[in-house]
Formats: structure tokens, sequence, C-alpha cells
């Protein structure tokens, strides 16, 4: 099997090493696919009756968490499947981290549809990955570009993200559902 390695750090803006420590192993498909495992795992631990729980006012509700992974997953994946086609696109940041979450929608969801989606998006993203070459994964070479990204570096945020919002649901809403 095809084993994609850890990203150069310098292919990366800095605020990406916090995210790069947090994926575990040295091959991203199998990071991905863990931590898949994980996501799907941690949310059927939720009680349905907990799903809208947010642990202070003002905070995402448990639903919002996972569906901004899933849609902040998209986002990766479209950035890396454009560098890894050569394809400039000025994506530096997402909209305002609350844009994506205040409207998708989470009041008439379910954790059991949320989970069935993000292993949807998960499956994706990993047979994208899966496709490139490493002249795919690591390309780079856009003029002007402010901050550089590379495919590879974009799949491994993918991971280190959701493990990261896997921490903070574990530490800020399961102890007071539980």
């Amino acid at each position: 099997m095809y084993r994609i390695g850890r990203p150069n750090l310098t292919d990366a803006p800095p605020w990406y090493t916090y995210f790069f420590a947090l994926a575990e192993g040295d091959d991203l498909l199998q990071a991905l696919q863990d931590n898949k495992q994980e996501v799907v795992d941690l949310i059927a631990s939720i009680p349905s009756s907990s799903e809208n729980y947010r642990y202070a006012e003002g905070k995402w509700t448990i639903k919002q968490v996972f569906i901004h992974l899933i849609e902040e997953e998209r986002y990766y994946s479209y950035k890396a499947f454009c560098y890894s086609r050569d394809v400039d696109v000025y994506l530096e940041i997402p909209p305002a981290k609350d844009h994506f979450a205040n409207n998708a929608n989470a009041v008439n969801r379910t954790l059991e549809d949320i989970a069935e989606e993000f292993t949807a998006v998960r499956d994706s993203s990993i047979t994208l990955f899966k496709h490139m070459t490493n002249d795919m994964l690591d390309f780079k070479d856009f003029p002007g570009a402010t901050i550089p990204y590379s495919a590879r570096s974009l799949g491994w945020m993918i991971a280190g993200h959701s493990t990261h919002h896997c921490n903070l649901v574990r530490e800020r809403y399961m102890h007071e559902i539980s």
C-alpha cells in the first residue's frame, strides 16, 4: 500500500504544526482512517438527549462541533485538490469560524446523520489523497502566495484538526453529559 509520509513544516503556515503534532503515525492514509473511527466512535458515545448541549453560552452545540469538522474537511480537501492539480486558488483562511456552523441547519440534524455524512466526506478525502503522486502531494509553486501549502500538509491538517476537536468534546462536553 502507498504510504504518504508526514509534511514538511515549511509547506504550511506556522499554526498548522499544532495540528500536525496531534495527528498520529507516519502515514496519512492510515491516520485519516484511524481518525475516522475515533470521530465515529465519539459521536456514537453521545446520548441523543445531549446532542444540543453547549458547555457555555455562545459556544457551539455538540452537533455544531461535528458539523464543523465535516465542513472544514471539505474546505481543506478542496484546497488540497486544487494544489494537487496545480490550480492556484486563493483560500488562505476559510470564512469566519462561526459562519459555517451558524448556517449548517444543525437544529434539524441528528448525530446519526452527522456521523453518516462525516464518514462519507472522510472516505472521499481518503480516496482523493490515495490517488495523488508525490509531485501532486508536494506541489506548492504559486508565485505571490503569502502562505505556502501543499496537498500533503492539508491532508495532515485534516487529521490533526479532527483530533483537536475530539479532544475538546471529551474535555469540555463529555464530563458534563456523562
